[in-house]
C-alpha cells in the first residue's frame, strides 16, 4: 500500500515537473507577432478571487475596450510611392526617422492601414486599406541589425490575420538594468484581427521598442509585444493593482515598506509612493493598461538632495531568498 502511495506521489511530481518545463518552453518558444518578439504574460498570481464591491476592481474598468485617440495619424503621402516594392528598393526620408518618437509614431501610421489576411479570413470586404503595400515600407524601419536577425519573410509572416492598428500609448521609459545604452520606449496598440466569421476582432498589445541611432537617424532595433488578457482582473490576482503589487511585493516579500502605500493617478500614469524603515522614500511607476491592469515600469528612490534617482528593485529576489 506505502509503495502504491508512493508511487502516486512520484507520478504527480514528474508530471507536475513536465507542466512546468513545458510552460517555460511556451514562453520562451521565439514566436514572432507584427514584427516582435512575443512575450506570453507572467504574473505572481493565486486562484484567490477577486472582491468585485472594491471600485479599484470593478467589471466595468476591465470589460470596456478603449476610448483613448490614436496616436498613429500622420499621413506621409510621399511613402504611397514605395507600395508594391521590393523592401530593397525603399530608401525612407530622413525626417521621418530624426527622433526616436518621430520613428515609433511614423512606423505605426505606416501599419495603421495594413492588412495581411489569411485565406480563410472572412472579416471586411474586398482589399482592407492599403493590404500588404505598407510591409515593405514599414520593414525599412527596422536597423541593419534587426533586419539580420528577422528576415523581411519572418516580419510579414508575423503580420498574419492583423487587419488594422491603432498606437493608443507611447512613452519613453528607463532603461533595462542590463541594456543602460538601449533607448527604450513603451507601447500599447489596439489591433483589429481577422476571424472565420464575418466579424472583426479586437485585441490589445504592450510592449517595448528599443532604437537606436544608426547613420544620423534612428532605427528599430528590438520590439517585444505581449498581448492583454481580459478575463483575469477581473477574478483573480492582487499583481494586476499597483496598491496591492506594491505591498505584497515590496511589503511581504521584501519587507522594505514602513506604513502605508499611497497611490497618486495622473492620466493612464499611476506611482505607488512608500517609505522604508530608515524613512527612505520610494515610489514604483505603473502605467493602466486598456484592460484596465497596473503594469510596473519602474523604480525611483529620493536620494539626499532630494531628487528622485531610478533604481532597481527586484522582489522575486527576496521571494527567491525566503524559498530558501
Amino acid at each position: 500500500m506505502k509503495i502504491k502511495k508512493v508511487f502516486i506521489v512520484l507520478s504527480i511530481t514528474i508530471l507536475v515537473g513536465i507542466g512546468v518545463v513545458f510552460e517555460k518552453s511556451k514562453i520562451n518558444s521565439g514566436k514572432i507577432v507584427m514584427g516582435a518578439n512575443y512575450i506570453k504574460e507572467v504574473h505572481e498570481v493565486d486562484d484567490k478571487e477577486v472582491d468585485n464591491v472594491d471600485e479599484d476592481y470593478s467589471l466595468e474598468k476591465f470589460f470596456r475596450p478603449s476610448k483613448s485617440p490614436i496616436l498613429n495619424d500622420k499621413i506621409e503621402k510621399s511613402l504611397y510611392d514605395s507600395y508594391g516594392k521590393n523592401q530593397n528598393e525603399i530608401n525612407l526620408p530622413k525626417e521621418l526617422l530624426k527622433t526616436p518618437n518621430d520613428t515609433i509614431l511614423n512606423y505605426f501610421s505606416v501599419l495603421r492601414d495594413a492588412a495581411n489576411p489569411l485565406d480563410e479570413t472572412n472579416t471586411g470586404c474586398g482589399t482592407m486599406g492599403d493590404a500588404r503595400g505598407p510591409y515593405p515600407v514599414a520593414y525599412n524601419f527596422l536597423s541593419n541589425s534587426y533586419k539580420e536577425r528577422l528576415t523581411y519573410k519572418k516580419y510579414l509572416k508575423s503580420f498574419e490575420n492583423k487587419l488594422h492598428i491603432n498606437l493608443v500609448k507611447l512613452n519613453e521609459v528607463v532603461p533595462d538594468k542590463d541594456r543602460p545604452n538601449d533607448l527604450k520606449y513603451f507601447v500599447e496598440i489596439e489591433v483589429i484581427e481577422g476571424s472565420k466569421e464575418k466579424k472583426g476582432l479586437f485585441a490589445y498589445y504592450y510592449g517595448y521598442i528599443y532604437l537606436d541611432e544608426e547613420d544620423g537617424v534612428y532605427k528599430i532595433k528590438d520590439m517585444n509585444y505581449t498581448p492583454e488578457n481580459y478575463l483575469c482582473a477581473p477574478y483573480h490576482g492582487w499583481s494586476y493593482d499597483a496598491k496591492s503589487f506594491v505591498e505584497i511585493e515590496y511589503g511581504d516579500w521584501c519587507s522594505l515598506i514602513k506604513g502605508d502605500v499611497v497611490v497618486e493617478s495622473d492620466g493612464y500614469e499611476k506611482k505607488a509612493y512608500f517609505k522604508d524603515k530608515d524613512n527612505n522614500e520610494y515610489y514604483v511607476l505603473f502605467y493602466t493598461l486598456t484592460n484596465g491592469t497596473d503594469i510596473k515600469i519602474a523604480d525611483y528612490k529620493k536620494n539626499q538632495d532630494g531628487k528622485w534617482e531610478v533604481i532597481y528593485i527586484e522582489p522575486k529576489n527576496c521571494l527567491d531568498k525566503n524559498k530558501n
